[in-house]
């Protein structure tokens, strides 16, 4: 969206992506698709470049290899869970996220603490994303109100998932999955054959994914 800016409005400026990853992580042929013919010239993507210090007051991010000046720099650090998480004594998986019983979503470190969303270690495939937070927030609820009852959990969650990517002002790619609990490995599993992505970029995603906006903004926030 930035490039699609640049492009109307300062075409002589340049978005340079710079990501610690070695490749695009979802949907890579999309976006590739979009980085080539909607903004060659304007969007440069350089994989495996890791961020090792940023001088404020220079604007210059500097990375393994090279320093890049801009006129803004917009830094995503390394993830993890929030202080809150940290200092409530939840993060127990590689020092970073919280580990749960996808039963429940109850911290598997702190008993009665249930945990939601991008602090959580993903089961495989579980992407970091709205959508699943809120799915989250759906299974832990059901599963607090059956503990307060004194009742067994469900023992067969199910969630799904869907990621919208404006790639202009009005055309969309997504991507979709459903992922459903594996009581042998005691975490979500994707189903095969189950959700995909986008053949193509079009207006028609852009409408859907601005009524996705609306009605999960609407479940979320009441």
């Amino acid at each position: 969206m930035v490039a699609a800016y640049l492009q109307q409005a300062k075409p002589k400026s340049k978005a340079l992506v710079l990501a610690a990853n070695p490749e695009v992580q979802s949907k890579k042929a999309l976006f590739e698709k979009a980085f080539k013919e909607r903004y060659a010239g304007i969007l440069e993507y350089r994989p495996n470049a890791e961020l090792k210090e940023v001088d404020v007051a220079g604007q210059v991010a500097r990375f393994e290899f090279e320093d890049v000046k801009a006129d803004v720099l917009n830094v995503v650090p390394p993830q993890r869970a929030a202080d809150i998480a940290r200092s409530a004594g939840l993060v127990n998986v590689n020092g970073r996220w919280v580990g749960v019983n996808w039963l429940t979503m109850e911290s598997t470190a702190v008993a009665g603490v249930h945990v939601l969303g991008d602090a959580t270690f993903p089961g495989p495939g579980m992407p970091k994303s709205g959508h699943m937070a809120n799915q989250h927030a759906k299974v832990a609820a059901a599963a607090i109100i059956q503990l307060l009852k004194g009742e067994a959990v469900s023992a067969t969650p199910v969630v799904m998932n869907t990621c919208y990517s404006f790639v202009s002002g009005s055309e969309v790619i997504h991507v979709a999955s459903v992922h459903q609990y594996d009581a042998a490995e005691k975490s979500f599993k994707p189903v095969a054959g189950a959700g995909g992505v986008s053949a193509a970029a079009s207006q028609l995603e852009g409408r859907y994914a601005l009524s996705w906006a609306d009605n999960i903004w609407a479940d979320a926030l009441g």
